[in-house]
């Protein structure tokens, strides 16, 4: 952090494309809703002292009058003695201050006359003007996740267009001569560039806009240009796997040719993930992510997630977890027992209505790990083991936990599962 600047920027977009954007700045009422008194519910508006003796003296009649249209209704003024009929939301005449719901009322049409049979307080079924937002009311706060109903709000102060942190730009570099993108290619010991893909998305469920630069061969002078290209294009830059072409390190060679400082650190305690790499140049950071998948997200979720949170205004490391039961006992790999450790588990809910999760074990390369999860347990160093029944918080990561576009799913065995009784 201290070798790179993260500068969060704004951008103006309209308020209707923003579901899922983070807010620049606060959003305050500029003006009153409702903007006038108003109608709650179907009835007749009176004045209170015309019915405040149906208490002690019974039902009383008062004259319908008619309204006048719209546009100079709120204008008119209700008469001691008069009533007028009103719809939901519908302005009040001047001097009107309760509304008698028509189910207590008897209307007879004839006379234009309604009887009130019941009594109400003075204000009932009124919504008076400001009562739900005042003007120079906060609302949202700067940095705050809009979300559908907030954008319905916001539509309801007439802002067209919000102002709201822009998107990092993040750069992939996926390196080896050993990737490609073409399936028929592993036919002939290729390796197909799914990390590229996998990083992609879980840059644009993060709120980021993934970059892909696309493969890149075990060459100094190419992993060199596509770095430069990504410094003057993008915010954050990912490198995934490494050389191929013996002990050199290509990648961290190609960074400190660069500039400096280059290479800051390279070999994390992190289980998976330790050969992670993190570097700075042109005080952008530049992150790089093992070849192993499971390294792979691993690495992004602890150092470019945090980064890409950052530049939309949100703190880095809250993420939602469930509280789940483990099914299984964990022992720490004996070689990495002092680093961090992510443990990817399956959860799922028990009859009780509990989540038990059980712990999904496998190769680094193994995919199906991740495939087969839907959360991840972050143990610290010193913890090695966790046994069966320990309660424990397992984190939610939109597009590897879930898709962007649905809800967890947890399988039930049946539709009856969901109801309540």
């Amino acid at each position: 952090m201290n070798a790179i600047t993260i500068s969060p920027r704004v951008e103006s977009i309209f308020t209707e494309q923003a579901v899922g954007r983070v807010l620049w700045t606060d959003i305050i009422s500029d003006t009153d809703i409702p903007s006038s008194n108003c109608s709650h519910m179907d009835g007749f508006v009176v004045k209170y002292k015309d019915v405040m003796r149906i208490s002690q003296h019974g039902p009383i009649k008062l004259r319908v009058v008619p309204r006048r249209r719209a546009g100079k209704s709120e204008n008119q003024i209700l008469l001691t003695g008069q009533t007028i009929r009103v719809s939901t939301g519908e302005v009040l005449p001047r001097l009107a201050d309760t509304v008698i719901p028509v189910e207590y009322t008897q209307f007879d049409s004839k006379n234009s006359t309604i009887i009130i049979q019941k009594y109400l307080a003075k204000g009932s079924f009124v919504s008076y003007k400001g009562s739900e937002i005042a003007r120079k009311d906060l609302l949202l706060n700067k940095r705050h996740i809009l979300r559908a109903q907030d954008l319905a709000l916001i539509s309801m102060l007439g802002i067209r267009k919000l102002k709201i942190f822009k998107k990092p730009k993040v750069a992939i570099i996926p390196t080896g001569n050993e990737l490609t993108e073409e399936i028929t290619d592993i036919k002939h010991g290729k390796i197909l560039n799914t990390n590229g893909r996998v990083i992609s998305n879980l840059i644009e469920t993060s709120g980021g806009t993934p970059l892909d630069l696309g493969i890149t061969p075990d060459n100094i002078h190419k992993i060199q240009n596509k770095i430069r290209f990504a410094l003057s294009e993008s915010d954050i830059i990912l490198t995934t796997g490494g050389s191929s072409v013996g002990l050199r390190d290509l990648v961290a060679e190609s960074i400190n040719d660069i500039g400096k400082p280059g290479i800051l650190v390279h070999g994390v305690k992190l289980d998976r993930g330790r050969v992670t790499g993190l570097a700075a140049l042109r005080r952008r950071p530049v992150i790089i992510l093992p070849g192993p998948i499971q390294g792979a997200v691993n690495a992004f979720i602890v150092f470019a997630l945090p980064l890409i949170r950052l530049m939309l205004g949100l703190q880095p490391f809250n993420k939602p977890f469930i509280s789940a039961k483990l099914t299984e006992n964990w022992n720490a790999r004996k070689k990495f027992q002092n680093f961090t450790k992510i443990v990817y588990v399956k959860m799922r809910p028990s009859e009780s209505g509990e989540f038990h999760a059980k712990p999904i074990t496998g190769e680094t390369t193994d995919i199906t790990v991740l495939t087969g999860t839907n959360g991840f347990i972050l143990v610290p160093e010193p913890l090695t083991m966790l046994k069966r029944g320990k309660q424990v918080k397992i984190n939610i990561f939109p597009g590897l936990s879930f898709s962007s576009g649905n809800p967890i799913e947890f399988h039930y065995e049946s539709e009856k599962s969901f109801l309540p009784f």
